[in-house]
């Protein structure tokens, strides 16, 4: 015990200050000697002990932390806590926490202790602090405690990265378990999983996650309209490349179901899945729509012409009298409303107002060359 008072105002400027440098925890056994060093070091006056161990330290901080207005609190013996986040303190603890969300989507109390340096027995303490700030959100509390990135924090440092990460590990926009777990740096539990869920990062496919960002999906649809393109293209080959817009949908649909479930397990997506499907499919196929109607392009041209071409000659060929353009439409034009490309009334009209088309500008081109010519 020293022979003159401890000068209780320099050493709470001091513990203060330690205090914050261990984002507001004062470990006594930890940093006596830190103490000492600076209290021995500052200007105490005559009248004050100019040294102490770390008992009186110990029994100083009792006398301090008994003010009322005191800042800093005893959380045991030996123990003390300044509360970083009442006096506009805590920007290395908010900076820590973006850094460490950038870096995993989801931790553990474990983690946090660790990279805070706090003790076990006050870890509880600190992320309840954390969470009464919004700067923590807890996932679940079951055999361990999970947390991820608090709304507060978030507004300030965005989702940090994470959808970003999920994606670029995915594959074909989907995840492995082994492959979550190491984006995500925790074990994938059920309470993980259902949080994921719920934040809209991802879908459970059955041990295989759907990254729900709009790249996964598309690299998802993609993924499916290889698996499905050859039927695909085969369907169009049947009917004249050229389907009903909602038959179109309807084939697509049927396609992917009979192949993955991902239809019934996501249903949050499953319009999104389909029209990345689709839309990749008219990449691959080269698709276009021309309401009401889906026609594979150069293909249902080629059809066109030819079909154009057989009712030329039939025209030519027949008896009739065909002295002018209109009466090749007259002779024409019936055997065109005999086509049938399939059973949708609205595909068999498109596809005869698009050989009618090109039939009278073939009639046009034929009787143009006639003129020129005499």
């Amino acid at each position: 015990m020293p022979l003159r008072p401890t000068d209780t105002d320099v050493l709470a400027d001091i513990c203060t200050s330690v205090a914050l440098q261990n984002h507001g925890f004062l470990y006594v056994d930890r940093v006596g000697d830190e103490i000492r060093s600076q209290y021995e070091s500052s200007d105490t006056g005559a009248l004050k002990a100019s040294s102490l161990s770390r008992t009186d330290i110990k029994k100083a901080m009792d006398d301090i932390v008994s003010d009322e207005y005191s800042e800093l609190q005893r959380l045991r013996t030996g123990v003390y806590y300044y509360d970083p986040f009442g006096t506009g303190d805590n920007r290395e603890i908010t900076a820590e926490l973006t850094a460490l969300f950038r870096q995993q989507l989801v931790v553990t109390s474990e983690k946090l202790r660790s990279r805070f340096e706090v003790a076990i027995d006050d870890i509880d303490f600190f992320t309840e602090e954390l969470e009464d700030r919004r700067l923590l959100k807890r996932v679940a509390a079951g055999e361990r405690d999970y947390f991820t990135i608090g709304s507060q924090l978030k507004e300030q440092a965005g989702e940090a990265g994470v959808e970003a990460r999920l994606q670029e590990k995915a594959t074909y926009g989907k995840l492995s378990h082994d492959q979550l777990e190491k984006v995500i740096n925790v074990s994938a539990t059920a309470d993980v999983i259902r949080y994921l869920e719920a934040e809209g990062f991802v879908i459970d496919l059955d041990g295989e996650y759907l990254v729900q960002s709009d790249e996964a999906i598309a690299e998802f649809g993609a993924y499916l309209a290889r698996q499905i393109g050859d039927d695909v293209a085969t369907e169009f080959e049947s009917s004249a490349y050229l389907l009903p817009a909602e038959e179109f949908s309807q084939l697509v649909e049927n396609e992917v179901s009979e192949r993955s479930d991902v239809l019934a397990q996501a249903r949050e997506v499953r319009g999104d899945v389909l029209d990345a499907t689709e839309d990749a499919l008219a990449d691959d196929l080269g698709l276009e729509e021309d309401a009401p109607v889906v026609r594979q392009g150069d293909e249902f041209e080629a059809y066109v012409d030819r079909r154009a071409e057989e009712i030329q000659r039939e025209v030519t060929s027949s008896d009739e009298r065909l002295a002018t353009e209109s009466d090749f439409h007259d002779v024409g034009h019936p055997m065109i409303e005999e086509i049938h490309v399939g059973t949708a009334q609205q595909a068999n009209e498109y596809a005869r107002d698009a050989i009618r088309d090109r039939f009278d500008e073939m009639v046009a081109d034929q009787f143009r060359v006639g003129t020129s010519e005499s």
